[in-house]
């Protein structure tokens, strides 16, 4: 790339990922002047709502990106917040660990219903529902279920959250109900 391109690598999902071959680029911050490394707290963390995020990069890169922030982008809830999750290392350990419980409890419903998905190291799965997902994606709305929007490059796909053991019972007895 040549270094008068800027990189931006986003690692929004960086906490859930499980693979022992994963690593980080923000060491490779002090090598390439032209790399941003995105993370956010809006999902092991459990901030979306707040919009509250961080890079990591040179100096001179920070100061590029002032010239584009708005006066008024964090407000001191999401601040206080995100410190507050920064000192609580053991609750990002525990997100993860759940997430990968209860991803694991409902890959193992899809396969035994025989669908298949896209492998995931997020807090969310894509499921091949091999017709058009859109009246699904209705369907379990009108059931009181909440999934993905529709991906129009993944028509066929299904985006679904991972939320909490209970939640995704739900997920599964609706979903096998919808496309039963």
């Amino acid at each position: 790339m040549p270094s008068q391109t800027i990189v931006l690598i986003d690692e929004a999902y960086h906490h859930y990922v499980e693979s022992k071959d994963y690593e980080s680029v923000i060491p490779l911050v002090k090598q390439y002047p032209n790399l941003i490394v995105a993370r956010t707290f809006s999902k092991i963390y459990g901030m979306a709502g707040l919009r509250c995020g961080f890079c990591v990069t040179r100096p001179e890169l920070v100061q590029s990106m002032r010239a584009q922030q708005s006066w008024d982008s964090l407000n001191i809830m999401a601040l206080v917040a995100a410190t507050a999750s920064l000192q609580d290392a053991e609750q990002v350990e525990q997100g993860r660990r759940r997430n990968s419980d209860v991803k694991k409890y409902v890959c193992s419903e899809l396969d035994r219903l025989g669908f298949r998905f896209i492998p995931s190291h997020a807090n969310f799965l894509m499921i091949d529902l091999r017709r058009e997902v859109r009246p699904i994606i209705a369907a379990m709305r009108d059931r009181k279920v909440e999934v993905g929007r529709v991906f129009p490059a993944l028509p066929n796909f299904m985006r679904v959250t991972i939320g909490t053991r209970p939640q995704m019972e739900t997920f599964v007895s609706v979903f096998r109900e919808v496309v039963g």
